[in-house]
């Protein structure tokens, strides 16, 4: 008899199928390694590839059976950390100033939530609308505030025409935020002018309730030369940021298994992220406001003064970025996370759903 695993055949193929479509290089033999199951998954009831130790290894030298495959971790680790039933309405880009009142963020000039305008918490007709962007002319970018990722959507406006901004707002429709172009920190800037150089990092909360910031997983994000978006499909790439704030100098670039030198490229040299703890700190402080949400992307910037600048959260941050950078994903808190997963079935293959056993240690850690 076959063994059987917690993932089945069905997603673990769901697996592979999004690791060819999204993450691998179209010149990578993934037939090598595939039917090489992994010991530590395996020892965990998962099915998993060691074809994900090939391809992650080659770029950053690290072999491990630990690299978490595209289905555990999407049908089964993140619905197990993350509400999942919870996470679009959290994920509007209207509400951050709701959830985090107390944070810096680029200033609103104008919301749009659900086809309804809203200025500084009030709502408005479209004409007001259109008369506040006209006003505040200056650097203004408008982008869309639901389901959205890798900058899609994120535009500057070029005309103030008031023809021009009620066309802009026909064409967005729905959901979408009108704000003030950010200006950040010179060190930043440095690798790029024109565009919002963020970083991703991560935090994750332990079943006991302590919060840990993810090393060595946060990186810095860089658009290419005219740039404004931060992200590889504008010719950019990312950088790994150790514990003190230090920027690596390889620049990685996803898909084509891309790994070149930030000095060369840009010609800055030993990058360091301004006030890095006090960014950490502050995300961590961010954290204790999202019970719902164990595990959380956070994308983040630096003003001038020096001061951490919030951008957005992601509650289903991809994986393959971190690994391919620094290793299997979760590092000394993986063991905690896969048991995490274990305890918990799956009732929708999308991992919508979460059901969890009343001997689990979701219950037993409360008693």
């Amino acid at each position: 008899m076959a063994q059987q695993y917690i993932n089945t055949n069905k997603e673990f193929f769901w697996g592979d199928w999004y690791f060819k479509s999204h993450v691998m290089a179209e010149d990578f033999d993934y037939k090598a390694h595939k039917k090489e199951l992994s010991p530590y998954y395996e020892s965990r009831g998962f099915k998993v590839s060691m074809m994900f130790d090939d391809y992650f290894s080659r770029l950053n030298g690290i072999h491990s059976d630990r690299y978490l495959s595209m289905d555990v971790y999407y049908f089964f680790v993140i619905p197990a950390l993350n509400r999942y039933d919870f996470k679009d309405a959290y994920l509007d880009k209207n509400i951050y100033s709701e959830l985090f009142p107390q944070v810096k963020q680029p200033r609103a000039i104008v919301k749009n939530m659900h086809g309804l305008y809203y200025i500084d918490g009030e709502q408005v007709t479209m004409e007001q609308a259109v008369d506040a962007v006209v006003d505040a002319s200056g650097e203004l970018m408008i982008k869309p505030t639901v389901e959205t990722c890798n900058g899609e959507g994120v535009e500057q406006i070029r005309d103030f025409g008031a023809d021009a901004i009620r066309e802009l707002f026909r064409q967005y429709a729905f959901n979408f935020i009108v704000q003030e172009k950010v200006k950040q920190h010179p060190a930043l800037s440095q690798v790029n002018p024109t565009s919002l150089n963020s970083m991703r990092l991560y935090t994750y909360r332990h079943i006991d309730g302590s919060y840990e910031y993810l090393y060595p997983y946060a990186h810095l994000r860089f658009g290419g030369k005219g740039a404004i978006k931060d992200n590889v499909s504008q010719g950019g790439g990312t950088c790994v940021i150790d514990h003190d704030g230090v920027v690596d100098d390889r620049v990685f670039r996803f898909k084509n298994m891309n790994v070149s030198s930030l000095k060369q490229e840009t010609g800055v040299e030993h990058l360091v992220i301004p006030n890095y703890q006090r960014v950490i700190d502050t995300l961590i402080a961010m954290h204790k406001r999202l019970p719902y949400f164990d595990y959380v992307g956070w994308d983040v910037t630096v003003l001038p003064d020096g001061e951490p600048l919030f951008i957005e959260f992601n509650l289903a941050p991809s994986v393959e970025g971190p690994q391919m950078m620094a290793g299997p994903m979760f590092g000394d808190c993986l063991d905690e996370v896969v048991m995490r997963a274990t305890q918990a079935q799956c009732s929708k293959i999308q991992g919508n759903k979460k059901i969890f056993p009343k001997d689990s240690v979701y219950y037993l850690h409360v008693q």
